[in-house]
């Protein structure tokens, strides 16, 4: 099981990566992260350390970069595939490593920490997501399976189970829009049985209609041919 260290780092690098633009909880959102000074509002880990954070003025387009190799590494996750490689070409870009105190003891972290936001950012995912990698738990990068929703999230739960993100309540929207799936094919059902039941008493009455009239028919007939018949006999031979 993942560390509580490690799930902190793992929902803030969620909360980074659902800043792209695209669809979010049922509706399409425009790019969230439009200024590179809003890296260390994003993610406020990037302010650990010695020295003061630093938003360069080609922050933003790094960061950018950044998020879309990491989303690409966490769909590749949620899909079963071997993120080994692109953890570790992360890893590179951090460099040297170093034992870090913390208070919850000693953490790996970059041997020479620089100040730039989005090389802390990357140094986080890096160390994170090589956690993770370690403990055999890449299996808690998830894609939210809601319809119309993108988010990626991070399935904590025990029983890994976890399939939608929390942004919209997708799993209830989900399961509402089922619901109402499968009411209106009850009603849809209810109606074709009523139509099929009203078309076959009107066959009935029809067919019975013409019975009526069929043996009205020969009744008429068989009544006029009597009286023909009656006729004859009442005819007298005229005498010669």
């Amino acid at each position: 099981m993942l560390s509580p260290r490690t799930l902190d780092r793992l929902h803030l690098l969620t909360t980074f990566l659902n800043t792209a633009p695209g669809p979010h909880g049922g509706q399409v959102l425009e790019e969230r992260l439009v200024y590179g000074t809003q890296i260390p509002d994003v993610v406020p880990a990037v302010h650990e350390g010695k020295s003061r954070v630093r938003v360069a003025n080609a922050a933003l387009q790094r960061a950018h970069a950044l998020r879309g190799r990491v989303a690409a590494l966490w769909t590749a996750a949620d899909a079963g595939e071997d993120v080994t490689e692109p953890v570790n070409e992360l890893l590179a870009e951090v460099g040297a490593l170093a034992l870090v105190e913390t208070e919850e003891g000693l953490v790996y972290g970059p041997a020479s920490q620089t100040s730039d936001a989005v090389e802390r950012l990357t140094a986080l995912a890096a160390l994170t997501l090589a956690d993770v990698m370690a403990e055999g738990e890449a299996a808690r990068l998830r894609v939210c399976a809601g319809e119309d929703c993108g988010n990626v999230l991070v399935d904590a739960s025990r029983n890994r189970s976890k399939r939608f993100c929390d942004e919209a309540n997708c799993g209830n929207r989900l399961h509402v829009r089922s619901y109402r799936a499968r009411q209106a094919e009850a009603a849809e059902a209810a109606e074709d049985d009523a139509a099929e039941t009203t078309s076959g008493n009107s066959g009935e009455h029809t067919s019975g209609d013409k019975d009526k009239a069929t043996k009205k028919s020969k009744k008429k007939k068989k009544k006029d041919k009597d009286k023909k018949k009656g006729k004859k006999k009442g005819k007298k031979k005229p005498k010669d």
